[in-house]
């Protein structure tokens, strides 16, 4: 008689589970010597690598999980007797393996002190090959305080700052149609490098630009450990030169700060004070007096970055000053066509930046720029009155941008010069009129002005001439106008002031 098959206490195989799955096989006509096949779905067969026969109505079979596929599911049970006969169960066995992770084990990430959010680590993927649902839980351990995990896998929330670098260690598990498989996980919350910043920048690919922007005060910062950083020291740019006489002439721009600049700086850890540099104070107009406003000192480290030099007056009565750029000469003074030189210092292992200022002529009407922290100021150009006459330009400042990027300074340029204040000899009412340019790096425009002839009004064009906070850019140059009832002259530009960044490995 024929065998026959009636159940098996097995229906459902991992199949990437590992090692052999036993199979109990219950029916009628057992004979000894019986095999046993799996019989897939489009007729791919294998048989099971041990059969036992237990009784008449009980086999018990044994083969690799592995061998089950699912592309073959679900699979039926086939019992030959050595007589030929043979019977066959369809249908009994399906396979649903569990799910696979997607993400290695280990870290999935670090959370430096100004960029805790979870949208900084890693999300726990995992897929199914039988489609189902997965779910994710954390099965052991600790995630930071105030990071969630989701049961999708995603992570929320911002982790709480960390006194000093912690690690959590936590093991998570993915669940499909009651599959488990586990997988540990770590997360780095660091503590911050220092303390004491104005703000912050992650815009540097890797890199953590901490800033310090509040002038004319101590700070005080503590390193939590030693580091090696980029440091950027700037001080306060020079004022503009004042318009202090009676005569139709311009005063030279200020100076830009010095610059200090050094890659790959030691930092023990401890506590320090920084001293961030105000700019030069502009002038208003004050027939009679003399005054120039250099900028501020910036120190740190036990450094100094010695402040611009203020620009000269208009009437010689104050001469350009010397700072870490120089100030531009003022117009009609017996010194104008000397330049002034930068006292910028240069300690070791430091780059220093800093230039002379420009000069004017004895006889000119209009000031000489101040220096800038890569170029010189520019020199006035025209005669005496003549209605080409303009101000030298500010000199150019220094390019940090592939360091520090864009967000600080002049789009990543610091410390310009102070552009000279521009006088014009007016003929008639429709001379054109155009003012000195700062140097790029926060440089102040120097003020233009042209002579009331004829009953015409006379003009002041100043825009722009303050130079930029946080850049050491030097302030812009007045103008005198001796035939102005009204206002005799204008107001010079005050200096930028300084700055301090340090740039740290994220």
């Amino acid at each position: 008689a024929p065998p026959t098959v009636t159940s098996i206490d097995v229906t459902d195989i991992d199949s990437q589970a590992g090692g052999n799955q036993t199979i109990v096989i219950t029916g009628t006509s057992f004979a000894s010597g019986a095999t046993v096949a799996f019989v897939g779905n489009s007729g791919t067969n294998f048989n099971a690598s041990t059969v036992t026969r237990d009784s008449d109505t009980q086999i018990t079979a044994v083969a690799p999980k592995s061998s089950f596929l699912n592309a073959q599911e679900p699979y039926g049970v086939k019992i030959t007797n050595t007589s030929g006969l043979s019977a066959t169960l369809t249908g009994q066995i399906n396979i649903d393996t569990s799910p696979s992770f997607n993400v290695a084990s280990g870290s999935i990430g670090t959370l430096n002190d100004v960029a805790r959010q979870s949208s900084n680590l890693t999300t726990i993927t995992a897929t199914d090959a039988d489609g189902d649902t997965i779910t994710f839980s954390k099965l052991s351990g600790t995630l930071p305080t105030g990071i969630t995990l989701n049961s999708n896998g995603t992570l929320s929330g911002t982790a709480n700052a960390e006194t000093s670098d912690t690690t959590y260690n936590f093991t998570i598990r993915a669940t499909a149609n009651s599959k488990n498989v586990d997988r540990a996980y770590s997360i780095l919350v660091k503590a911050p490098s220092l303390t004491g910043y104005n703000s912050f920048d992650t815009s540097v690919n890797g890199y953590v630009i901490y800033a310090f922007t509040t002038s004319g005060s101590s700070i005080s910062t503590t390193f939590n450990s030693t580091i090696s950083a980029d440091v950027l020291m700037v001080a306060g740019g020079g004022s503009g030169g004042q318009s202090s006489g009676n005569n139709d002439k311009g005063s030279g721009g200020g100076g830009a700060g010095q610059v200090l600049y050094k890659t790959g700086h030691s930092i023990s850890s401890g506590s320090y004070t920084f001293v961030i540099g105000n700019g030069g104070a502009g002038e208003t107009h004050a027939q009679g007096s003399a005054v120039t406003n250099n900028g501020n000192n910036t120190t740190a480290f036990s450094l100094t970055a010695n402040g611009g030099g203020g620009g000269g007056t208009g009437d010689g009565r104050q001469q350009a000053q010397q700072g870490g750029s120089a100030g531009g000469a003022g117009a009609r003074d017996s010194n104008a066509t000397t330049v002034v030189t930068s006292n910028k210092t240069t300690p070791a292992g430091w780059t220093s930046y800093g230039n002379n200022g420009g000069t004017s002529l004895n006889s000119g009407v209009s000031g000489g720029g101040g220096g800038g922290a890569n170029a010189v100021g520019g020199n006035q150009v025209g005669d005496s009155n003549n209605a080409n006459s303009l101000g030298g330009a500010g000199g150019a400042g220094i390019d940090l941008s592939l360091t520090f990027g864009t967000n600080f300074g002049e789009s990543g340029y610091f410390a310009g010069g102070g552009g000279g204040g521009t006088y014009k000899g007016a003929q008639n009412s429709t001379i054109t009129m155009a003012t000195s340019q700062g140097g790029q790096g926060g440089g102040g425009d120097g003020v233009a002005s042209t002579d009331r002839n004829s009953g015409s009004v006379y003009q002041f064009i100043s825009t722009n001439r303050d130079g930029l906070a946080n850049t050491g850019g030097g302030g812009g140059g007045a103008v005198e106008d001796a035939n102005s009832v009204a206002n005799e002259g204008s107001a010079s530009g005050a200096g930028g002031s300084g700055v301090i960044l340090i740039r740290v490995a994220n």
